[in-house]
């Protein structure tokens, strides 16, 4: 029996390791003939990092580790091209200085890997120049970027953000300037797209955030479930003591209804994974991985009901007109992964919570968010 991938980001480990992998190479086929760079946000723990490990390996030529998946007959292996991967949640600073040397040391290690020598002392911005260049002179050159918004995520409460913001702004619109270089670009990240936000350079991005024909790109349908885990349902069920009714009914009520669309939904990856290991424990994995602190952050700081999440009807924009740092609380939290789109009507969304698990986390966050405010408060009055 292949081994569940839980923690398993890179692709080619993850193959290697006789790990069982979900096939989404069809979507990724797709994407790879647009001439605009691609953009796709989804919650923590979805698999956005796999998403990028994978491009990276298809256009890298590894026909071997693509082996019993789609792309193993559809995708030319001859045809690879270098690949520039930056992974951001690497870049863990406070100020822009900072965030500057952090970029710059990224991109001195993609050149390494091509003997690129970058000119010294460049700014991060004319090391990523020269490095698309550098490379796409002989070969267009594919770039992936992983967590865009991670420095963004972590400084929401820093008077430093927007110059943290303008350094990114510059360093992402390198991309643009370099078009004739470049093959494809894939970014990912937590916070959707906006055209005010550190992308407004960009702008020729096809954002496929609450694209239908993508809306399964990450996370498992019920349907993937069945074909890819059926000796650990086996085992979910006969510990369960379920009936195959009764136990799919319970497993969507726990995991499944994640949205981006209100038409088709999928399953949380990492709570399926950690279910099937467990053989049958319906408790909230995804919460158990530790909520990050700026959802902790924000969640102090508003004082939330939850009945003011459920049935929730906003406008179909509701996503785009802000940044995530000056974002409402339903555009923010259905970005962080606890609302999401139920049903779609013309002009309109319905948010509410995804399932039982993510319910029963976000009560906890705001019974500890509300403790910790009790808390400060009662230090300030003391």
């Amino acid at each position: 029996m292949k081994k569940l991938p839980i923690g398993k980001q890179e692709f080619k480990g993850l193959i290697e390791d006789n790990c069982i992998y979900v096939d989404k190479t069809e979507y990724l086929l797709k994407l790879i003939d647009s001439t605009a760079p691609i953009f796709l946000s989804r919650p923590r723990r979805f698999g956005k990092s796999l998403t990028v490990t994978t491009f990276k390996e298809l256009f890298k030529g590894n026909k071997e580790l693509f082996k019993d998946t789609y792309a193993y007959d559809n995708w030319d292996f001859e045809q690879s091209n270098p690949v520039i991967h930056l992974d951001l949640s690497q870049v863990l600073c406070n100020d822009s200085a900072s965030i500057e040397k952090q970029l710059y040391e990224l991109i001195r290690e993609q050149a390494e890997n091509f003997d690129c020598t970058l000119l010294e002392k460049s700014t991060p911005n004319i090391a990523f120049r020269q490095l698309i260049k550098h490379l796409g002179k002989k070969k267009r050159v594919v770039i992936l970027i992983d967590e865009y918004d991670a420095p963004i995520l972590d400084n929401l409460a820093n008077p430093n953000l927007i110059a943290i913001k303008t350094v990114l702004r510059g360093f992402y619109k390198i991309i643009k300037a370099s078009e004739e270089y470049i093959r494809f670009v894939f970014i990912t990240g937590i916070s959707k797209f906006t055209h005010v936000g550190v992308f407004s350079a960009l702008n020729n991005l096809e954002d496929i955030t609450l694209s239908s024909e993508y809306a399964s790109i990450l996370g498992y349908t019920e349907e993937e479930i069945a074909t890819f885990f059926p000796q650990q349902i086996n085992l979910a069920r006969e510990q369960l003591d379920l009936t195959d009714k009764l136990f799919w009914k319970k497993l969507a009520a726990y995991y499944n209804g994640y949205s981006w669309d209100g038409e088709h939904f999928v399953y949380n990856p990492l709570s399926i994974l950690k279910f099937f290991r467990s053989k049958g424990k319906f408790i909230p994995y995804w919460m158990e991985t530790g909520s990050p602190e700026y959802i902790i952050r924000y969640s102090e700081d508003k004082q939330f009901d939850i009945t003011d999440f459920e049935q929730l009807k906003v406008s179909d924009s509701f996503l785009s007109k802000r940044d995530i740092d000056n974002a409402s609380p339903e555009s923010f939290l259905t970005q962080a992964g606890y609302l999401t789109i139920k049903r779609s009507e013309e002009g309109s969304y319905t948010l509410d919570f995804p399932n039982q698990e993510v319910r029963r986390s976000f009560c906890e966050l705001i019974l500890n968010a509300q403790y910790a405010h009790q808390k400060n408060n009662n230090r300030v009055g003391l």
